[in-house]
């Protein structure tokens, strides 16, 4: 409701107005006069009942002029100004879309004058093009250079891809091959002619069943999640690189080999939508890597049940990966997830030998048969990396099977443990990361990582191989965000160092304030393995969501956790 206010220009027009706007009934106005012989008028009816005032048979300009000017401030001229510019909008988005449409209209013909064809289909129907796998098609767009679709990384690695479908004839072979059995000789016999088009007209009947067949039977996509664990000694990392082996390339290509990514696809990551949890290190393991992609359900005409046919998806892609490679589970997620993006949170665990936390003394002991505590002053300096080069280097082999043999009997005890559990809980929080990682500022935002908790659990004993001992290990399982190159394993390196005695409270601190620049040692990467990633954000909106999609069964939530697992 808006107030709209009329200005009369004599006493003799405000004197007239009560006795002659009552008769309105959708009316209700208040005059009230003023010592300059100009009266203002409220009404508090809408806009629809101040447009019925303002036509009465009074002079609307009369009734509007304000001093001589000829602005007005009614809520009608308000509400068309409003709907004009309104109008402009749609007439603008109108004119856009029409501009839109020519030019694809334009396009599509200019696509057909280039194959050669009608514009339009024999139905009447316009001809579509997709021309986005067609430039796939023809290979101007090569593949990938750390994917095995590219002819570098099959001869440097002795890969033999094998293509799938690759004795099925083209659309443009059968074209071509028709119309070589329509050309007829001008001295053909009637006979022959008819001959010839009844053979044409077979062909055509069967190339159309086929097609038909073709789109009875087309394999449909779906965006799925799959659960992965490897090994990573012998590659150089998840994520896929030029002309290195990568496991991204290695999962690629045994999902090719199964079906479930098709040729034109193969070797362009960004066509079936690949994505990743979490980019492991060179030498990195993981128990639950989780990728997504779209992947090509080539069980879809032959077993019943979404879940039997993800099943066996997954024993045939098995069946085309190495042994240090294994798909654990595939899951249907939604059109628009995303491993990377919809995970929450990610869980790392390293395995650290107890005998890392021996003290120098210890460790000097354990190397008495050879001088190498003796040799130099300066090895009672030494940090765990530099003596493990040192003994690579110097030491013999008894030697180190001697050390071996001692070292593996140590156990950890709980001072340690408990100097260990401190040392990690300095690297909880929010803090800047740069001397964690490599050829990184401490000016860099992307040096800030958030971590939620990082602490040890009770140590484990590892039955040893042969006629070796028990050994004991510290599972530490870390849990954040997000993590830099090397970040974990340096942390464990500080944090292990920090327990042993070697380095102070205040120092680790030290290291992680802007202002500071220092090297950390790495931990081998071979104790380190991706443990688990978190999408609790997907599970709870797919749980509430779930009503309004009409509760589909084979969208799982994404936990693969068992009911009574116990978080540190």
């Amino acid at each position: 409701m808006y107030a709209s206010r009329v200005r009369c220009l004599n006493r003799h027009l405000s004197s007239l107005l009560p006795e002659l706007l009552p008769s309105h009934p959708s009316t209700q106005l208040l005059a009230h006069r003023l010592p300059s012989q100009n009266c203002r008028l409220y009404t508090h009816q809408s806009t629809a009942q101040s447009n019925l005032f303002i036509h009465q048979p009074f002079s609307t300009q009369a009734i509007m002029a304000d001093d001589g000017n000829n602005n007005t401030n009614s809520s009608t001229s308000a509400n068309d100004d409003g709907n004009n510019k309104k109008g402009n909008k749609q007439r603008k988005a109108s004119k856009w879309q029409a501009l839109k449409k020519k030019k694809k209209e334009q396009k599509r013909k200019k696509l057909a004058a280039a194959n050669g064809v009608p514009d339009t289909t024999p139905d009447g129907k316009k001809r579509k093009f997709n021309t986005w796998n067609k430039k796939y098609d023809e290979g101007s767009v090569t593949p990938h250079e750390g994917s095995f679709a590219h002819p570098e990384m099959q001869k440097l690695f002795d890969v033999d891809v094998k293509i799938v479908g690759e004795d099925v004839v083209s659309e443009g072979e059968t074209d071509v091959k028709s119309d070589a059995e329509t050309k007829v000789d001008d001295g053909t016999e009637s006979s022959s002619a008819a001959a010839t088009e009844l053979s044409v007209t077979e062909a055509t009947a069967t190339t159309e069943a086929s097609a038909t067949s073709v789109d009875t039977d087309k394999v449909p996509k779906r965006k799925l999640a799959c659960l992965v664990s490897f090994l990573g000694s012998n590659y150089s990392g998840f994520q896929i690189n030029s002309l290195t082996k990568s496991l991204h390339a290695e999962i690629e290509l045994g999902l090719y080999r199964a079906g479930l990514i098709s040729k034109s696809n193969f070797g362009h990551p960004n066509k079936y939508s690949w994505s990743n949890s979490a980019r492991t290190d060179k030498g990195v393991h993981a128990a639950a890597q989780v990728c997504s992609f779209k992947g090509e359900m080539i069980y879809h005409h032959e077993i019943d049940g979404f879940a039997k046919q993800l099943d066996a998806m997954r024993e045939k892609v098995n069946e085309c990966l190495p042994d240090d490679v294994r798909i654990l589970d595939f899951e249907r997620v939604t059109r628009t997830f995303c491993a990377r993006t919809s995970r929450d949170k990610v869980r790392y665990q390293y395995m650290v030998p107890s005998f890392l936390f021996c003290s120098p003394d210890e460790a000097r002991k354990a190397f008495a048969a050879d001088d190498v505590g003796t040799s130099s002053p300066t090895d009672k300096k030494m940090t765990p990396m530099e003596a493990s080069i040192r003994v690579q280097d110097d030491v013999s082999p008894d030697v180190i099977k001697a050390a071996r043999a001692e070292l593996l009997n140590y156990r950890v005890s709980q001072e340690t443990l408990q100097r260990l559990r401190d040392g990690l809980k300095l690297f909880e929080g929010t803090h800047s990361f740069h001397n964690y990682t490599r050829r990184m500022g401490a000016d860099n935002a992307s040096a800030t990582r958030y971590i939620l908790k990082f602490a040890p659990l009770e140590p484990v004993l590892v039955p040893g191989s042969d006629d070796q001992p028990e050994t004991q290990w510290v599972p530490v399982q870390v849990t954040g965000q997000s993590f830099l190159l090397n970040q974990i394993r340096k942390m464990i390196s500080a944090a292990v160092d920090h327990a042993r005695g070697v380095v102070s409270t205040e120092r680790v601190t030290q290291s992680m304030s802007k202002d500071c620049r220092m090297k950390v040692n790495v931990a081998p990467a071979q104790g380190l393995f991706l443990d688990r990633s978190f999408f609790e954000l997907y599970n709870k909106h797919k749980v509430t969501n779930a009503p309004k999609h009409g509760n589909q069964p084979e969208l799982e939530m994404l936990d693969w956790v068992e009911e009574d697992e116990k978080e540190i």
